[in-house]
């Protein structure tokens, strides 16, 4: 049912959600493999779908850790919430307005960013905005993990970020690469 609800939402909005089907197993592993959870207190996740990600991180988040997860679809949204995890906070808004809306929840600084929106497609002046608020977010030594299906978006995030680890897997549709930078 998932699959099926997450396709009906990415055809009415593919811009903002850019995918077709939730990632598979092995692309949830790869994004958060660069997450140590022994450190990790503060963990942001841009576009949580309908929780793949999200419940991966919950399953090895230390228990006084918070998970923020910032989510524009309201059914999307919906979902979320439903997990019902006292360290997961679902914030439904754009990940364009995260600065202000972390700023006003007490967060200031992020260990790592894991992001599933779709930077390529988006317009730029937003993705700009995002990139942006996401580089000041991040603590020193953080890092903003990044799953896209092409390469297009190298440039710009290396622009924002400096050095850039690169990943891939097949085992999603579609493939994806990862990138993973830190502060």
């Amino acid at each position: 049912m998932e699959t099926i609800n997450f396709f009906v939402e990415s055809l009415k909005n593919f811009k903002d959600i850019g995918a077709v089907t939730p990632h598979s197993p092995t692309a949830v592993r790869k994004m958060i493999e660069p997450i140590d959870f022994g450190k990790a207190k503060t963990i942001i996740e841009l576009g949580g779908g309908t929780g793949a990600v999200t419940k991966e991180i919950l399953k090895r988040l230390a228990s006084d850790a918070k998970l923020t997860v910032f989510e524009s679809n309201s059914n999307f949204a919906k979902v979320l919430k439903n997990i019902g995890d006292a360290r997961l906070m679902v914030v439904e808004d754009s990940a364009a307005n995260m600065t202000d809306r972390l700023r006003n929840m007490g967060i200031q600084k992020s260990d790592y960013v894991i992001s599933t929106l779709p930077i390529a497609i988006m317009e730029n002046g937003v993705s700009e905005k995002i990139l942006e608020a996401v580089k000041n977010i991040l603590a020193p030594k953080g890092k903003y993990v990044q799953i896209q299906y092409s390469l297009i978006s190298r440039k710009r995030i290396k622009e924002k970020f400096g050095n850039i680890k690169l990943n891939f897997t097949l085992l999603n549709f579609p493939p994806a690469f990862f990138y993973i930078c830190e502060r």
